[in-house]
């Protein structure tokens, strides 16, 4: 597999309001536009933004941090690949809601989600099952790259991340990325850039 600098979008309005985002949007907030500038200044010290191929979620989020990130290392915003399979996690029912609302109102399947998370479907949504099938299909899409930059989602890093490193199921549900965080994936290992 290439070499993957893995980031996350800026913060979002629904990320301070704690709302289920998945494959709705919420605007970057002035903190989650910053971010992404300082993820830039980050990746500008490993690469050469012009020399790789820069891959990003097309949900709105993802791709303003995207074009933020490409636009301050002087890449043509044109050139990013936005590609589906690398966006969010469809949280179904969930979406737009918080997580109180939701422990409330759909009690059981947030309970039922809570004791399986990567096998449970969501109501209307996926399971980390379905995220984890459909990034192995990208990963084949890409396997021949040397360095690529990704530019997505918690969820979905999460799962690219334990996929890449040959977790188990366990391990990678608890893995987490701030918005302001750098990754490096490489020889099926990770590491935190800074």
């Amino acid at each position: 597999m290439p070499t993957i600098y893995l980031l996350r979008h800026g913060q979002t309005v629904w990320n301070v309001e704690e709302r289920y985002q998945g494959q709705l949007n919420s605007p970057l907030t002035n903190k989650g536009e910053l971010q992404a500038k300082n993820n830039a200044k980050k990746l500008s010290k490993y690469i050469d933004i012009n020399e790789v191929k820069f891959f990003s979620s097309p949900l709105g989020r993802a791709k303003q941090t995207a074009e933020i990130i490409a636009q301050a290392n002087g890449m043509n915003i044109s050139d990013i690949i936005f590609h589906t399979y690398i966006q969010e996690f469809n949280y179904g029912i969930f979406e737009g809601q918080t997580k109180r609302y939701c422990q409330t109102e759909y009690a059981v399947q947030f309970a039922s989600r809570e004791a399986d998370k990567f096998n449970y479907v969501v109501e209307g949504g996926e399971s980390y099952l379905h995220v984890y099938e459909r990034l192995k299909l990208w990963l084949e899409t890409v396997k021949e790259e040397k360095v690529i930059v990704v530019v997505a989602h918690e969820m979905v890093n999460r799962a690219l991340r334990g996929i890449y490193c040959n977790m188990k199921t366990e391990e990678m549900l608890t893995l987490c990325q701030a918005n302001d965080v750098l990754i490096k994936l490489e020889n099926s290992l990770e590491e935190i850039l800074d």
